[in-house]
């Protein structure tokens, strides 16, 4: 079930927007301090609950390599992304912490020789 809502008070200059909010799962289903990988009209999207009890969703995919972050690890407010271990403050979005080199591809480029047939 979706429910509109109009935001009444746009700040000065901007037009007043709708928001759709869509109810993804039951709040009981999310224990505190987990993060799970959920579809929201054909989006993904990954949602969990802090410890404390605040609620988040997030995009579902890393700004960096698009690795699935609900299988990445939450500590605290901090998400980890599973493949590199880029971070994400899950509150507001900031990066923690960037890794320039993801982890997989490094351990798939270790485990890879290249070589040239004729």
């Amino acid at each position: 079930m979706a429910v509109d809502i109009k935001k009444t008070e746009a700040p000065k200059g901007e037009e007043s927007q709708t928001y759709t909010f869509v109810t993804v799962c039951k709040s009981d289903d999310l224990p505190e301090g987990e993060i799970q990988q959920l579809k929201a009209r054909n989006k993904e999207i990954a949602v969990g609950r802090l410890v404390g009890g605040q609620l988040f969703a997030v995009g579902s995919r890393c700004a960096h390599m698009r690795g699935r972050l609900g299988n990445g690890e939450l500590n605290g407010t901090i998400l980890r992304c599973p493949w590199h271990k880029s971070e994400f403050d899950v509150t507001d979005g900031c990066v923690a912490k960037w890794v320039q080199e993801p982890g997989i591809l490094k351990a798939i480029n270790d485990a890879m020789v290249p070589a040239s047939l004729k």
